[in-house]
C-alpha cells in the first residue's frame, strides 16, 4: 500500500481514537437516572467508533475485501440506529453526525475499491 495512504489511515485511526476518548469521558459524566437516552446514544456511538477503528486497521493490513465489506455492512446498521436515536432526542448535531459517519463509510468504500491496486 502506498505510504501516503497508509499515513492517512494512521491519521484517521488516531482521530477516531481521540473521538472515542471524548465519548468515553462523556459517558462518565452522564447521569444514569436523568440522562439515560443520551447515555444509550453515546454507548452506541462508542461501539461504532471502536468498530470503525478495527475496520481501518484491517484496511491498513490489506485484509480480505469480503471480510471488510461484511464488517462495514454490519456497522451501517448500527450507524442507522444511532441516527434514529439522535433524531428521537432531537439533537442539534444530528446533521454533523450524519455527515461524519457517512464520510467515514465513503472513505472506507473508496479504500476497499482501490485496495487491489495499492498492493
Amino acid at each position: 500500500m502506498k505510504r501516503e495512504i497508509k499515513n492517512k489511515i494512521y491519521t484517521t485511526i488516531n482521530q477516531l481514537q481521540d473521538e472515542l476518548d471524548k465519548s468515553n469521558e462523556l459517558k462518565i459524566k452522564l447521569n444514569y437516572d436523568t440522562e439515560f437516552p443520551e447515555l444509550i446514544t453515546n454507548e452506541t456511538r462508542i461501539k461504532i467508533i471502536k468498530e470503525l477503528i478495527t475496520i481501518f486497521k484491517l484496511v491498513k493490513k490489506n485484509e480480505n475485501r469480503t471480510i471488510i465489506l461484511e464488517r462495514i455492512n454490519n456497522i451501517t446498521k448500527r450507524i442507522k440506529l444511532h441516527f434514529s436515536q439522535l433524531k428521537r432526542l432531537k439533537t442539534k448535531n444530528y446533521k454533523d453526525n450524519v455527515n461524519y459517519f457517512s464520510n467515514l463509510i465513503r472513505v472506507l468504500y473508496a479504500l476497499i475499491y482501490n485496495l487491489g491496486n495499492l498492493k
